[in-house]
């Protein structure tokens, strides 16, 4: 899969979201779990479909969309950034989940998640945070075992 390199530089702050895992699997393994709108609803959301035109992804929940998202990856890095351009959550337009790979040493990799803009001033902080708090074991679990979590009842105090 090829996606476009990020046409803006993406900063992130001391107060965005953040999760770190390390995971023993391949790093295309990794790419493709972020970049695949199939392999995202394996996953994260509660999507019931998802339609892509290029790099623009749209997932659908049962009452309409859930969220627009442009992905953006430079080829041979372990970069990955969703440029959110629509969501049912207002607060997240222009925010940025982002996904840094590096390799270690002992052939693991260890994956950076930063919701970029997901800041405790915005209302939907916590609940946010707790989503991510389910979503991101869910990807670690999906990324080891082919099967993660994404329609599960989630803790909102997580």
């Amino acid at each position: 899969m090829t996606t476009s390199a990020p046409s803006t530089p993406i900063t992130a702050t001391s107060d965005d979201y953040t999760y770190g895992m390390q995971v023993d699997v391949p790093l295309p393994q990794i790419l493709e779990a972020v970049t695949d709108d199939d392999a995202i609803c394996g996953w994260w959301t509660a999507a019931i479909r998802s339609e892509r035109h290029g790099d623009d992804v749209r997932l659908f929940m049962g009452g309409g969309h859930l969220v627009d998202f442009t992905i953006e990856h430079a080829a041979g890095t372990g970069d990955v950034a969703w440029v959110i351009t629509d969501c049912i959550e207002p607060d997240w337009v222009g925010t940025t989940p982002t996904f840094s790979v590096r390799p270690n040493d002992d052939g693991t990799h260890t994956v950076e998640f930063c919701h970029v803009g997901l800041r405790p001033a915005l209302m939907c902080f916590d609940t946010c945070r707790a989503g991510w708090n389910h979503f991101m074991p869910s990807l670690h679990q999906f990324l080891e075992t082919g099967e993660g979590r994404p329609n599960e009842p989630r803790d909102p105090a997580a």
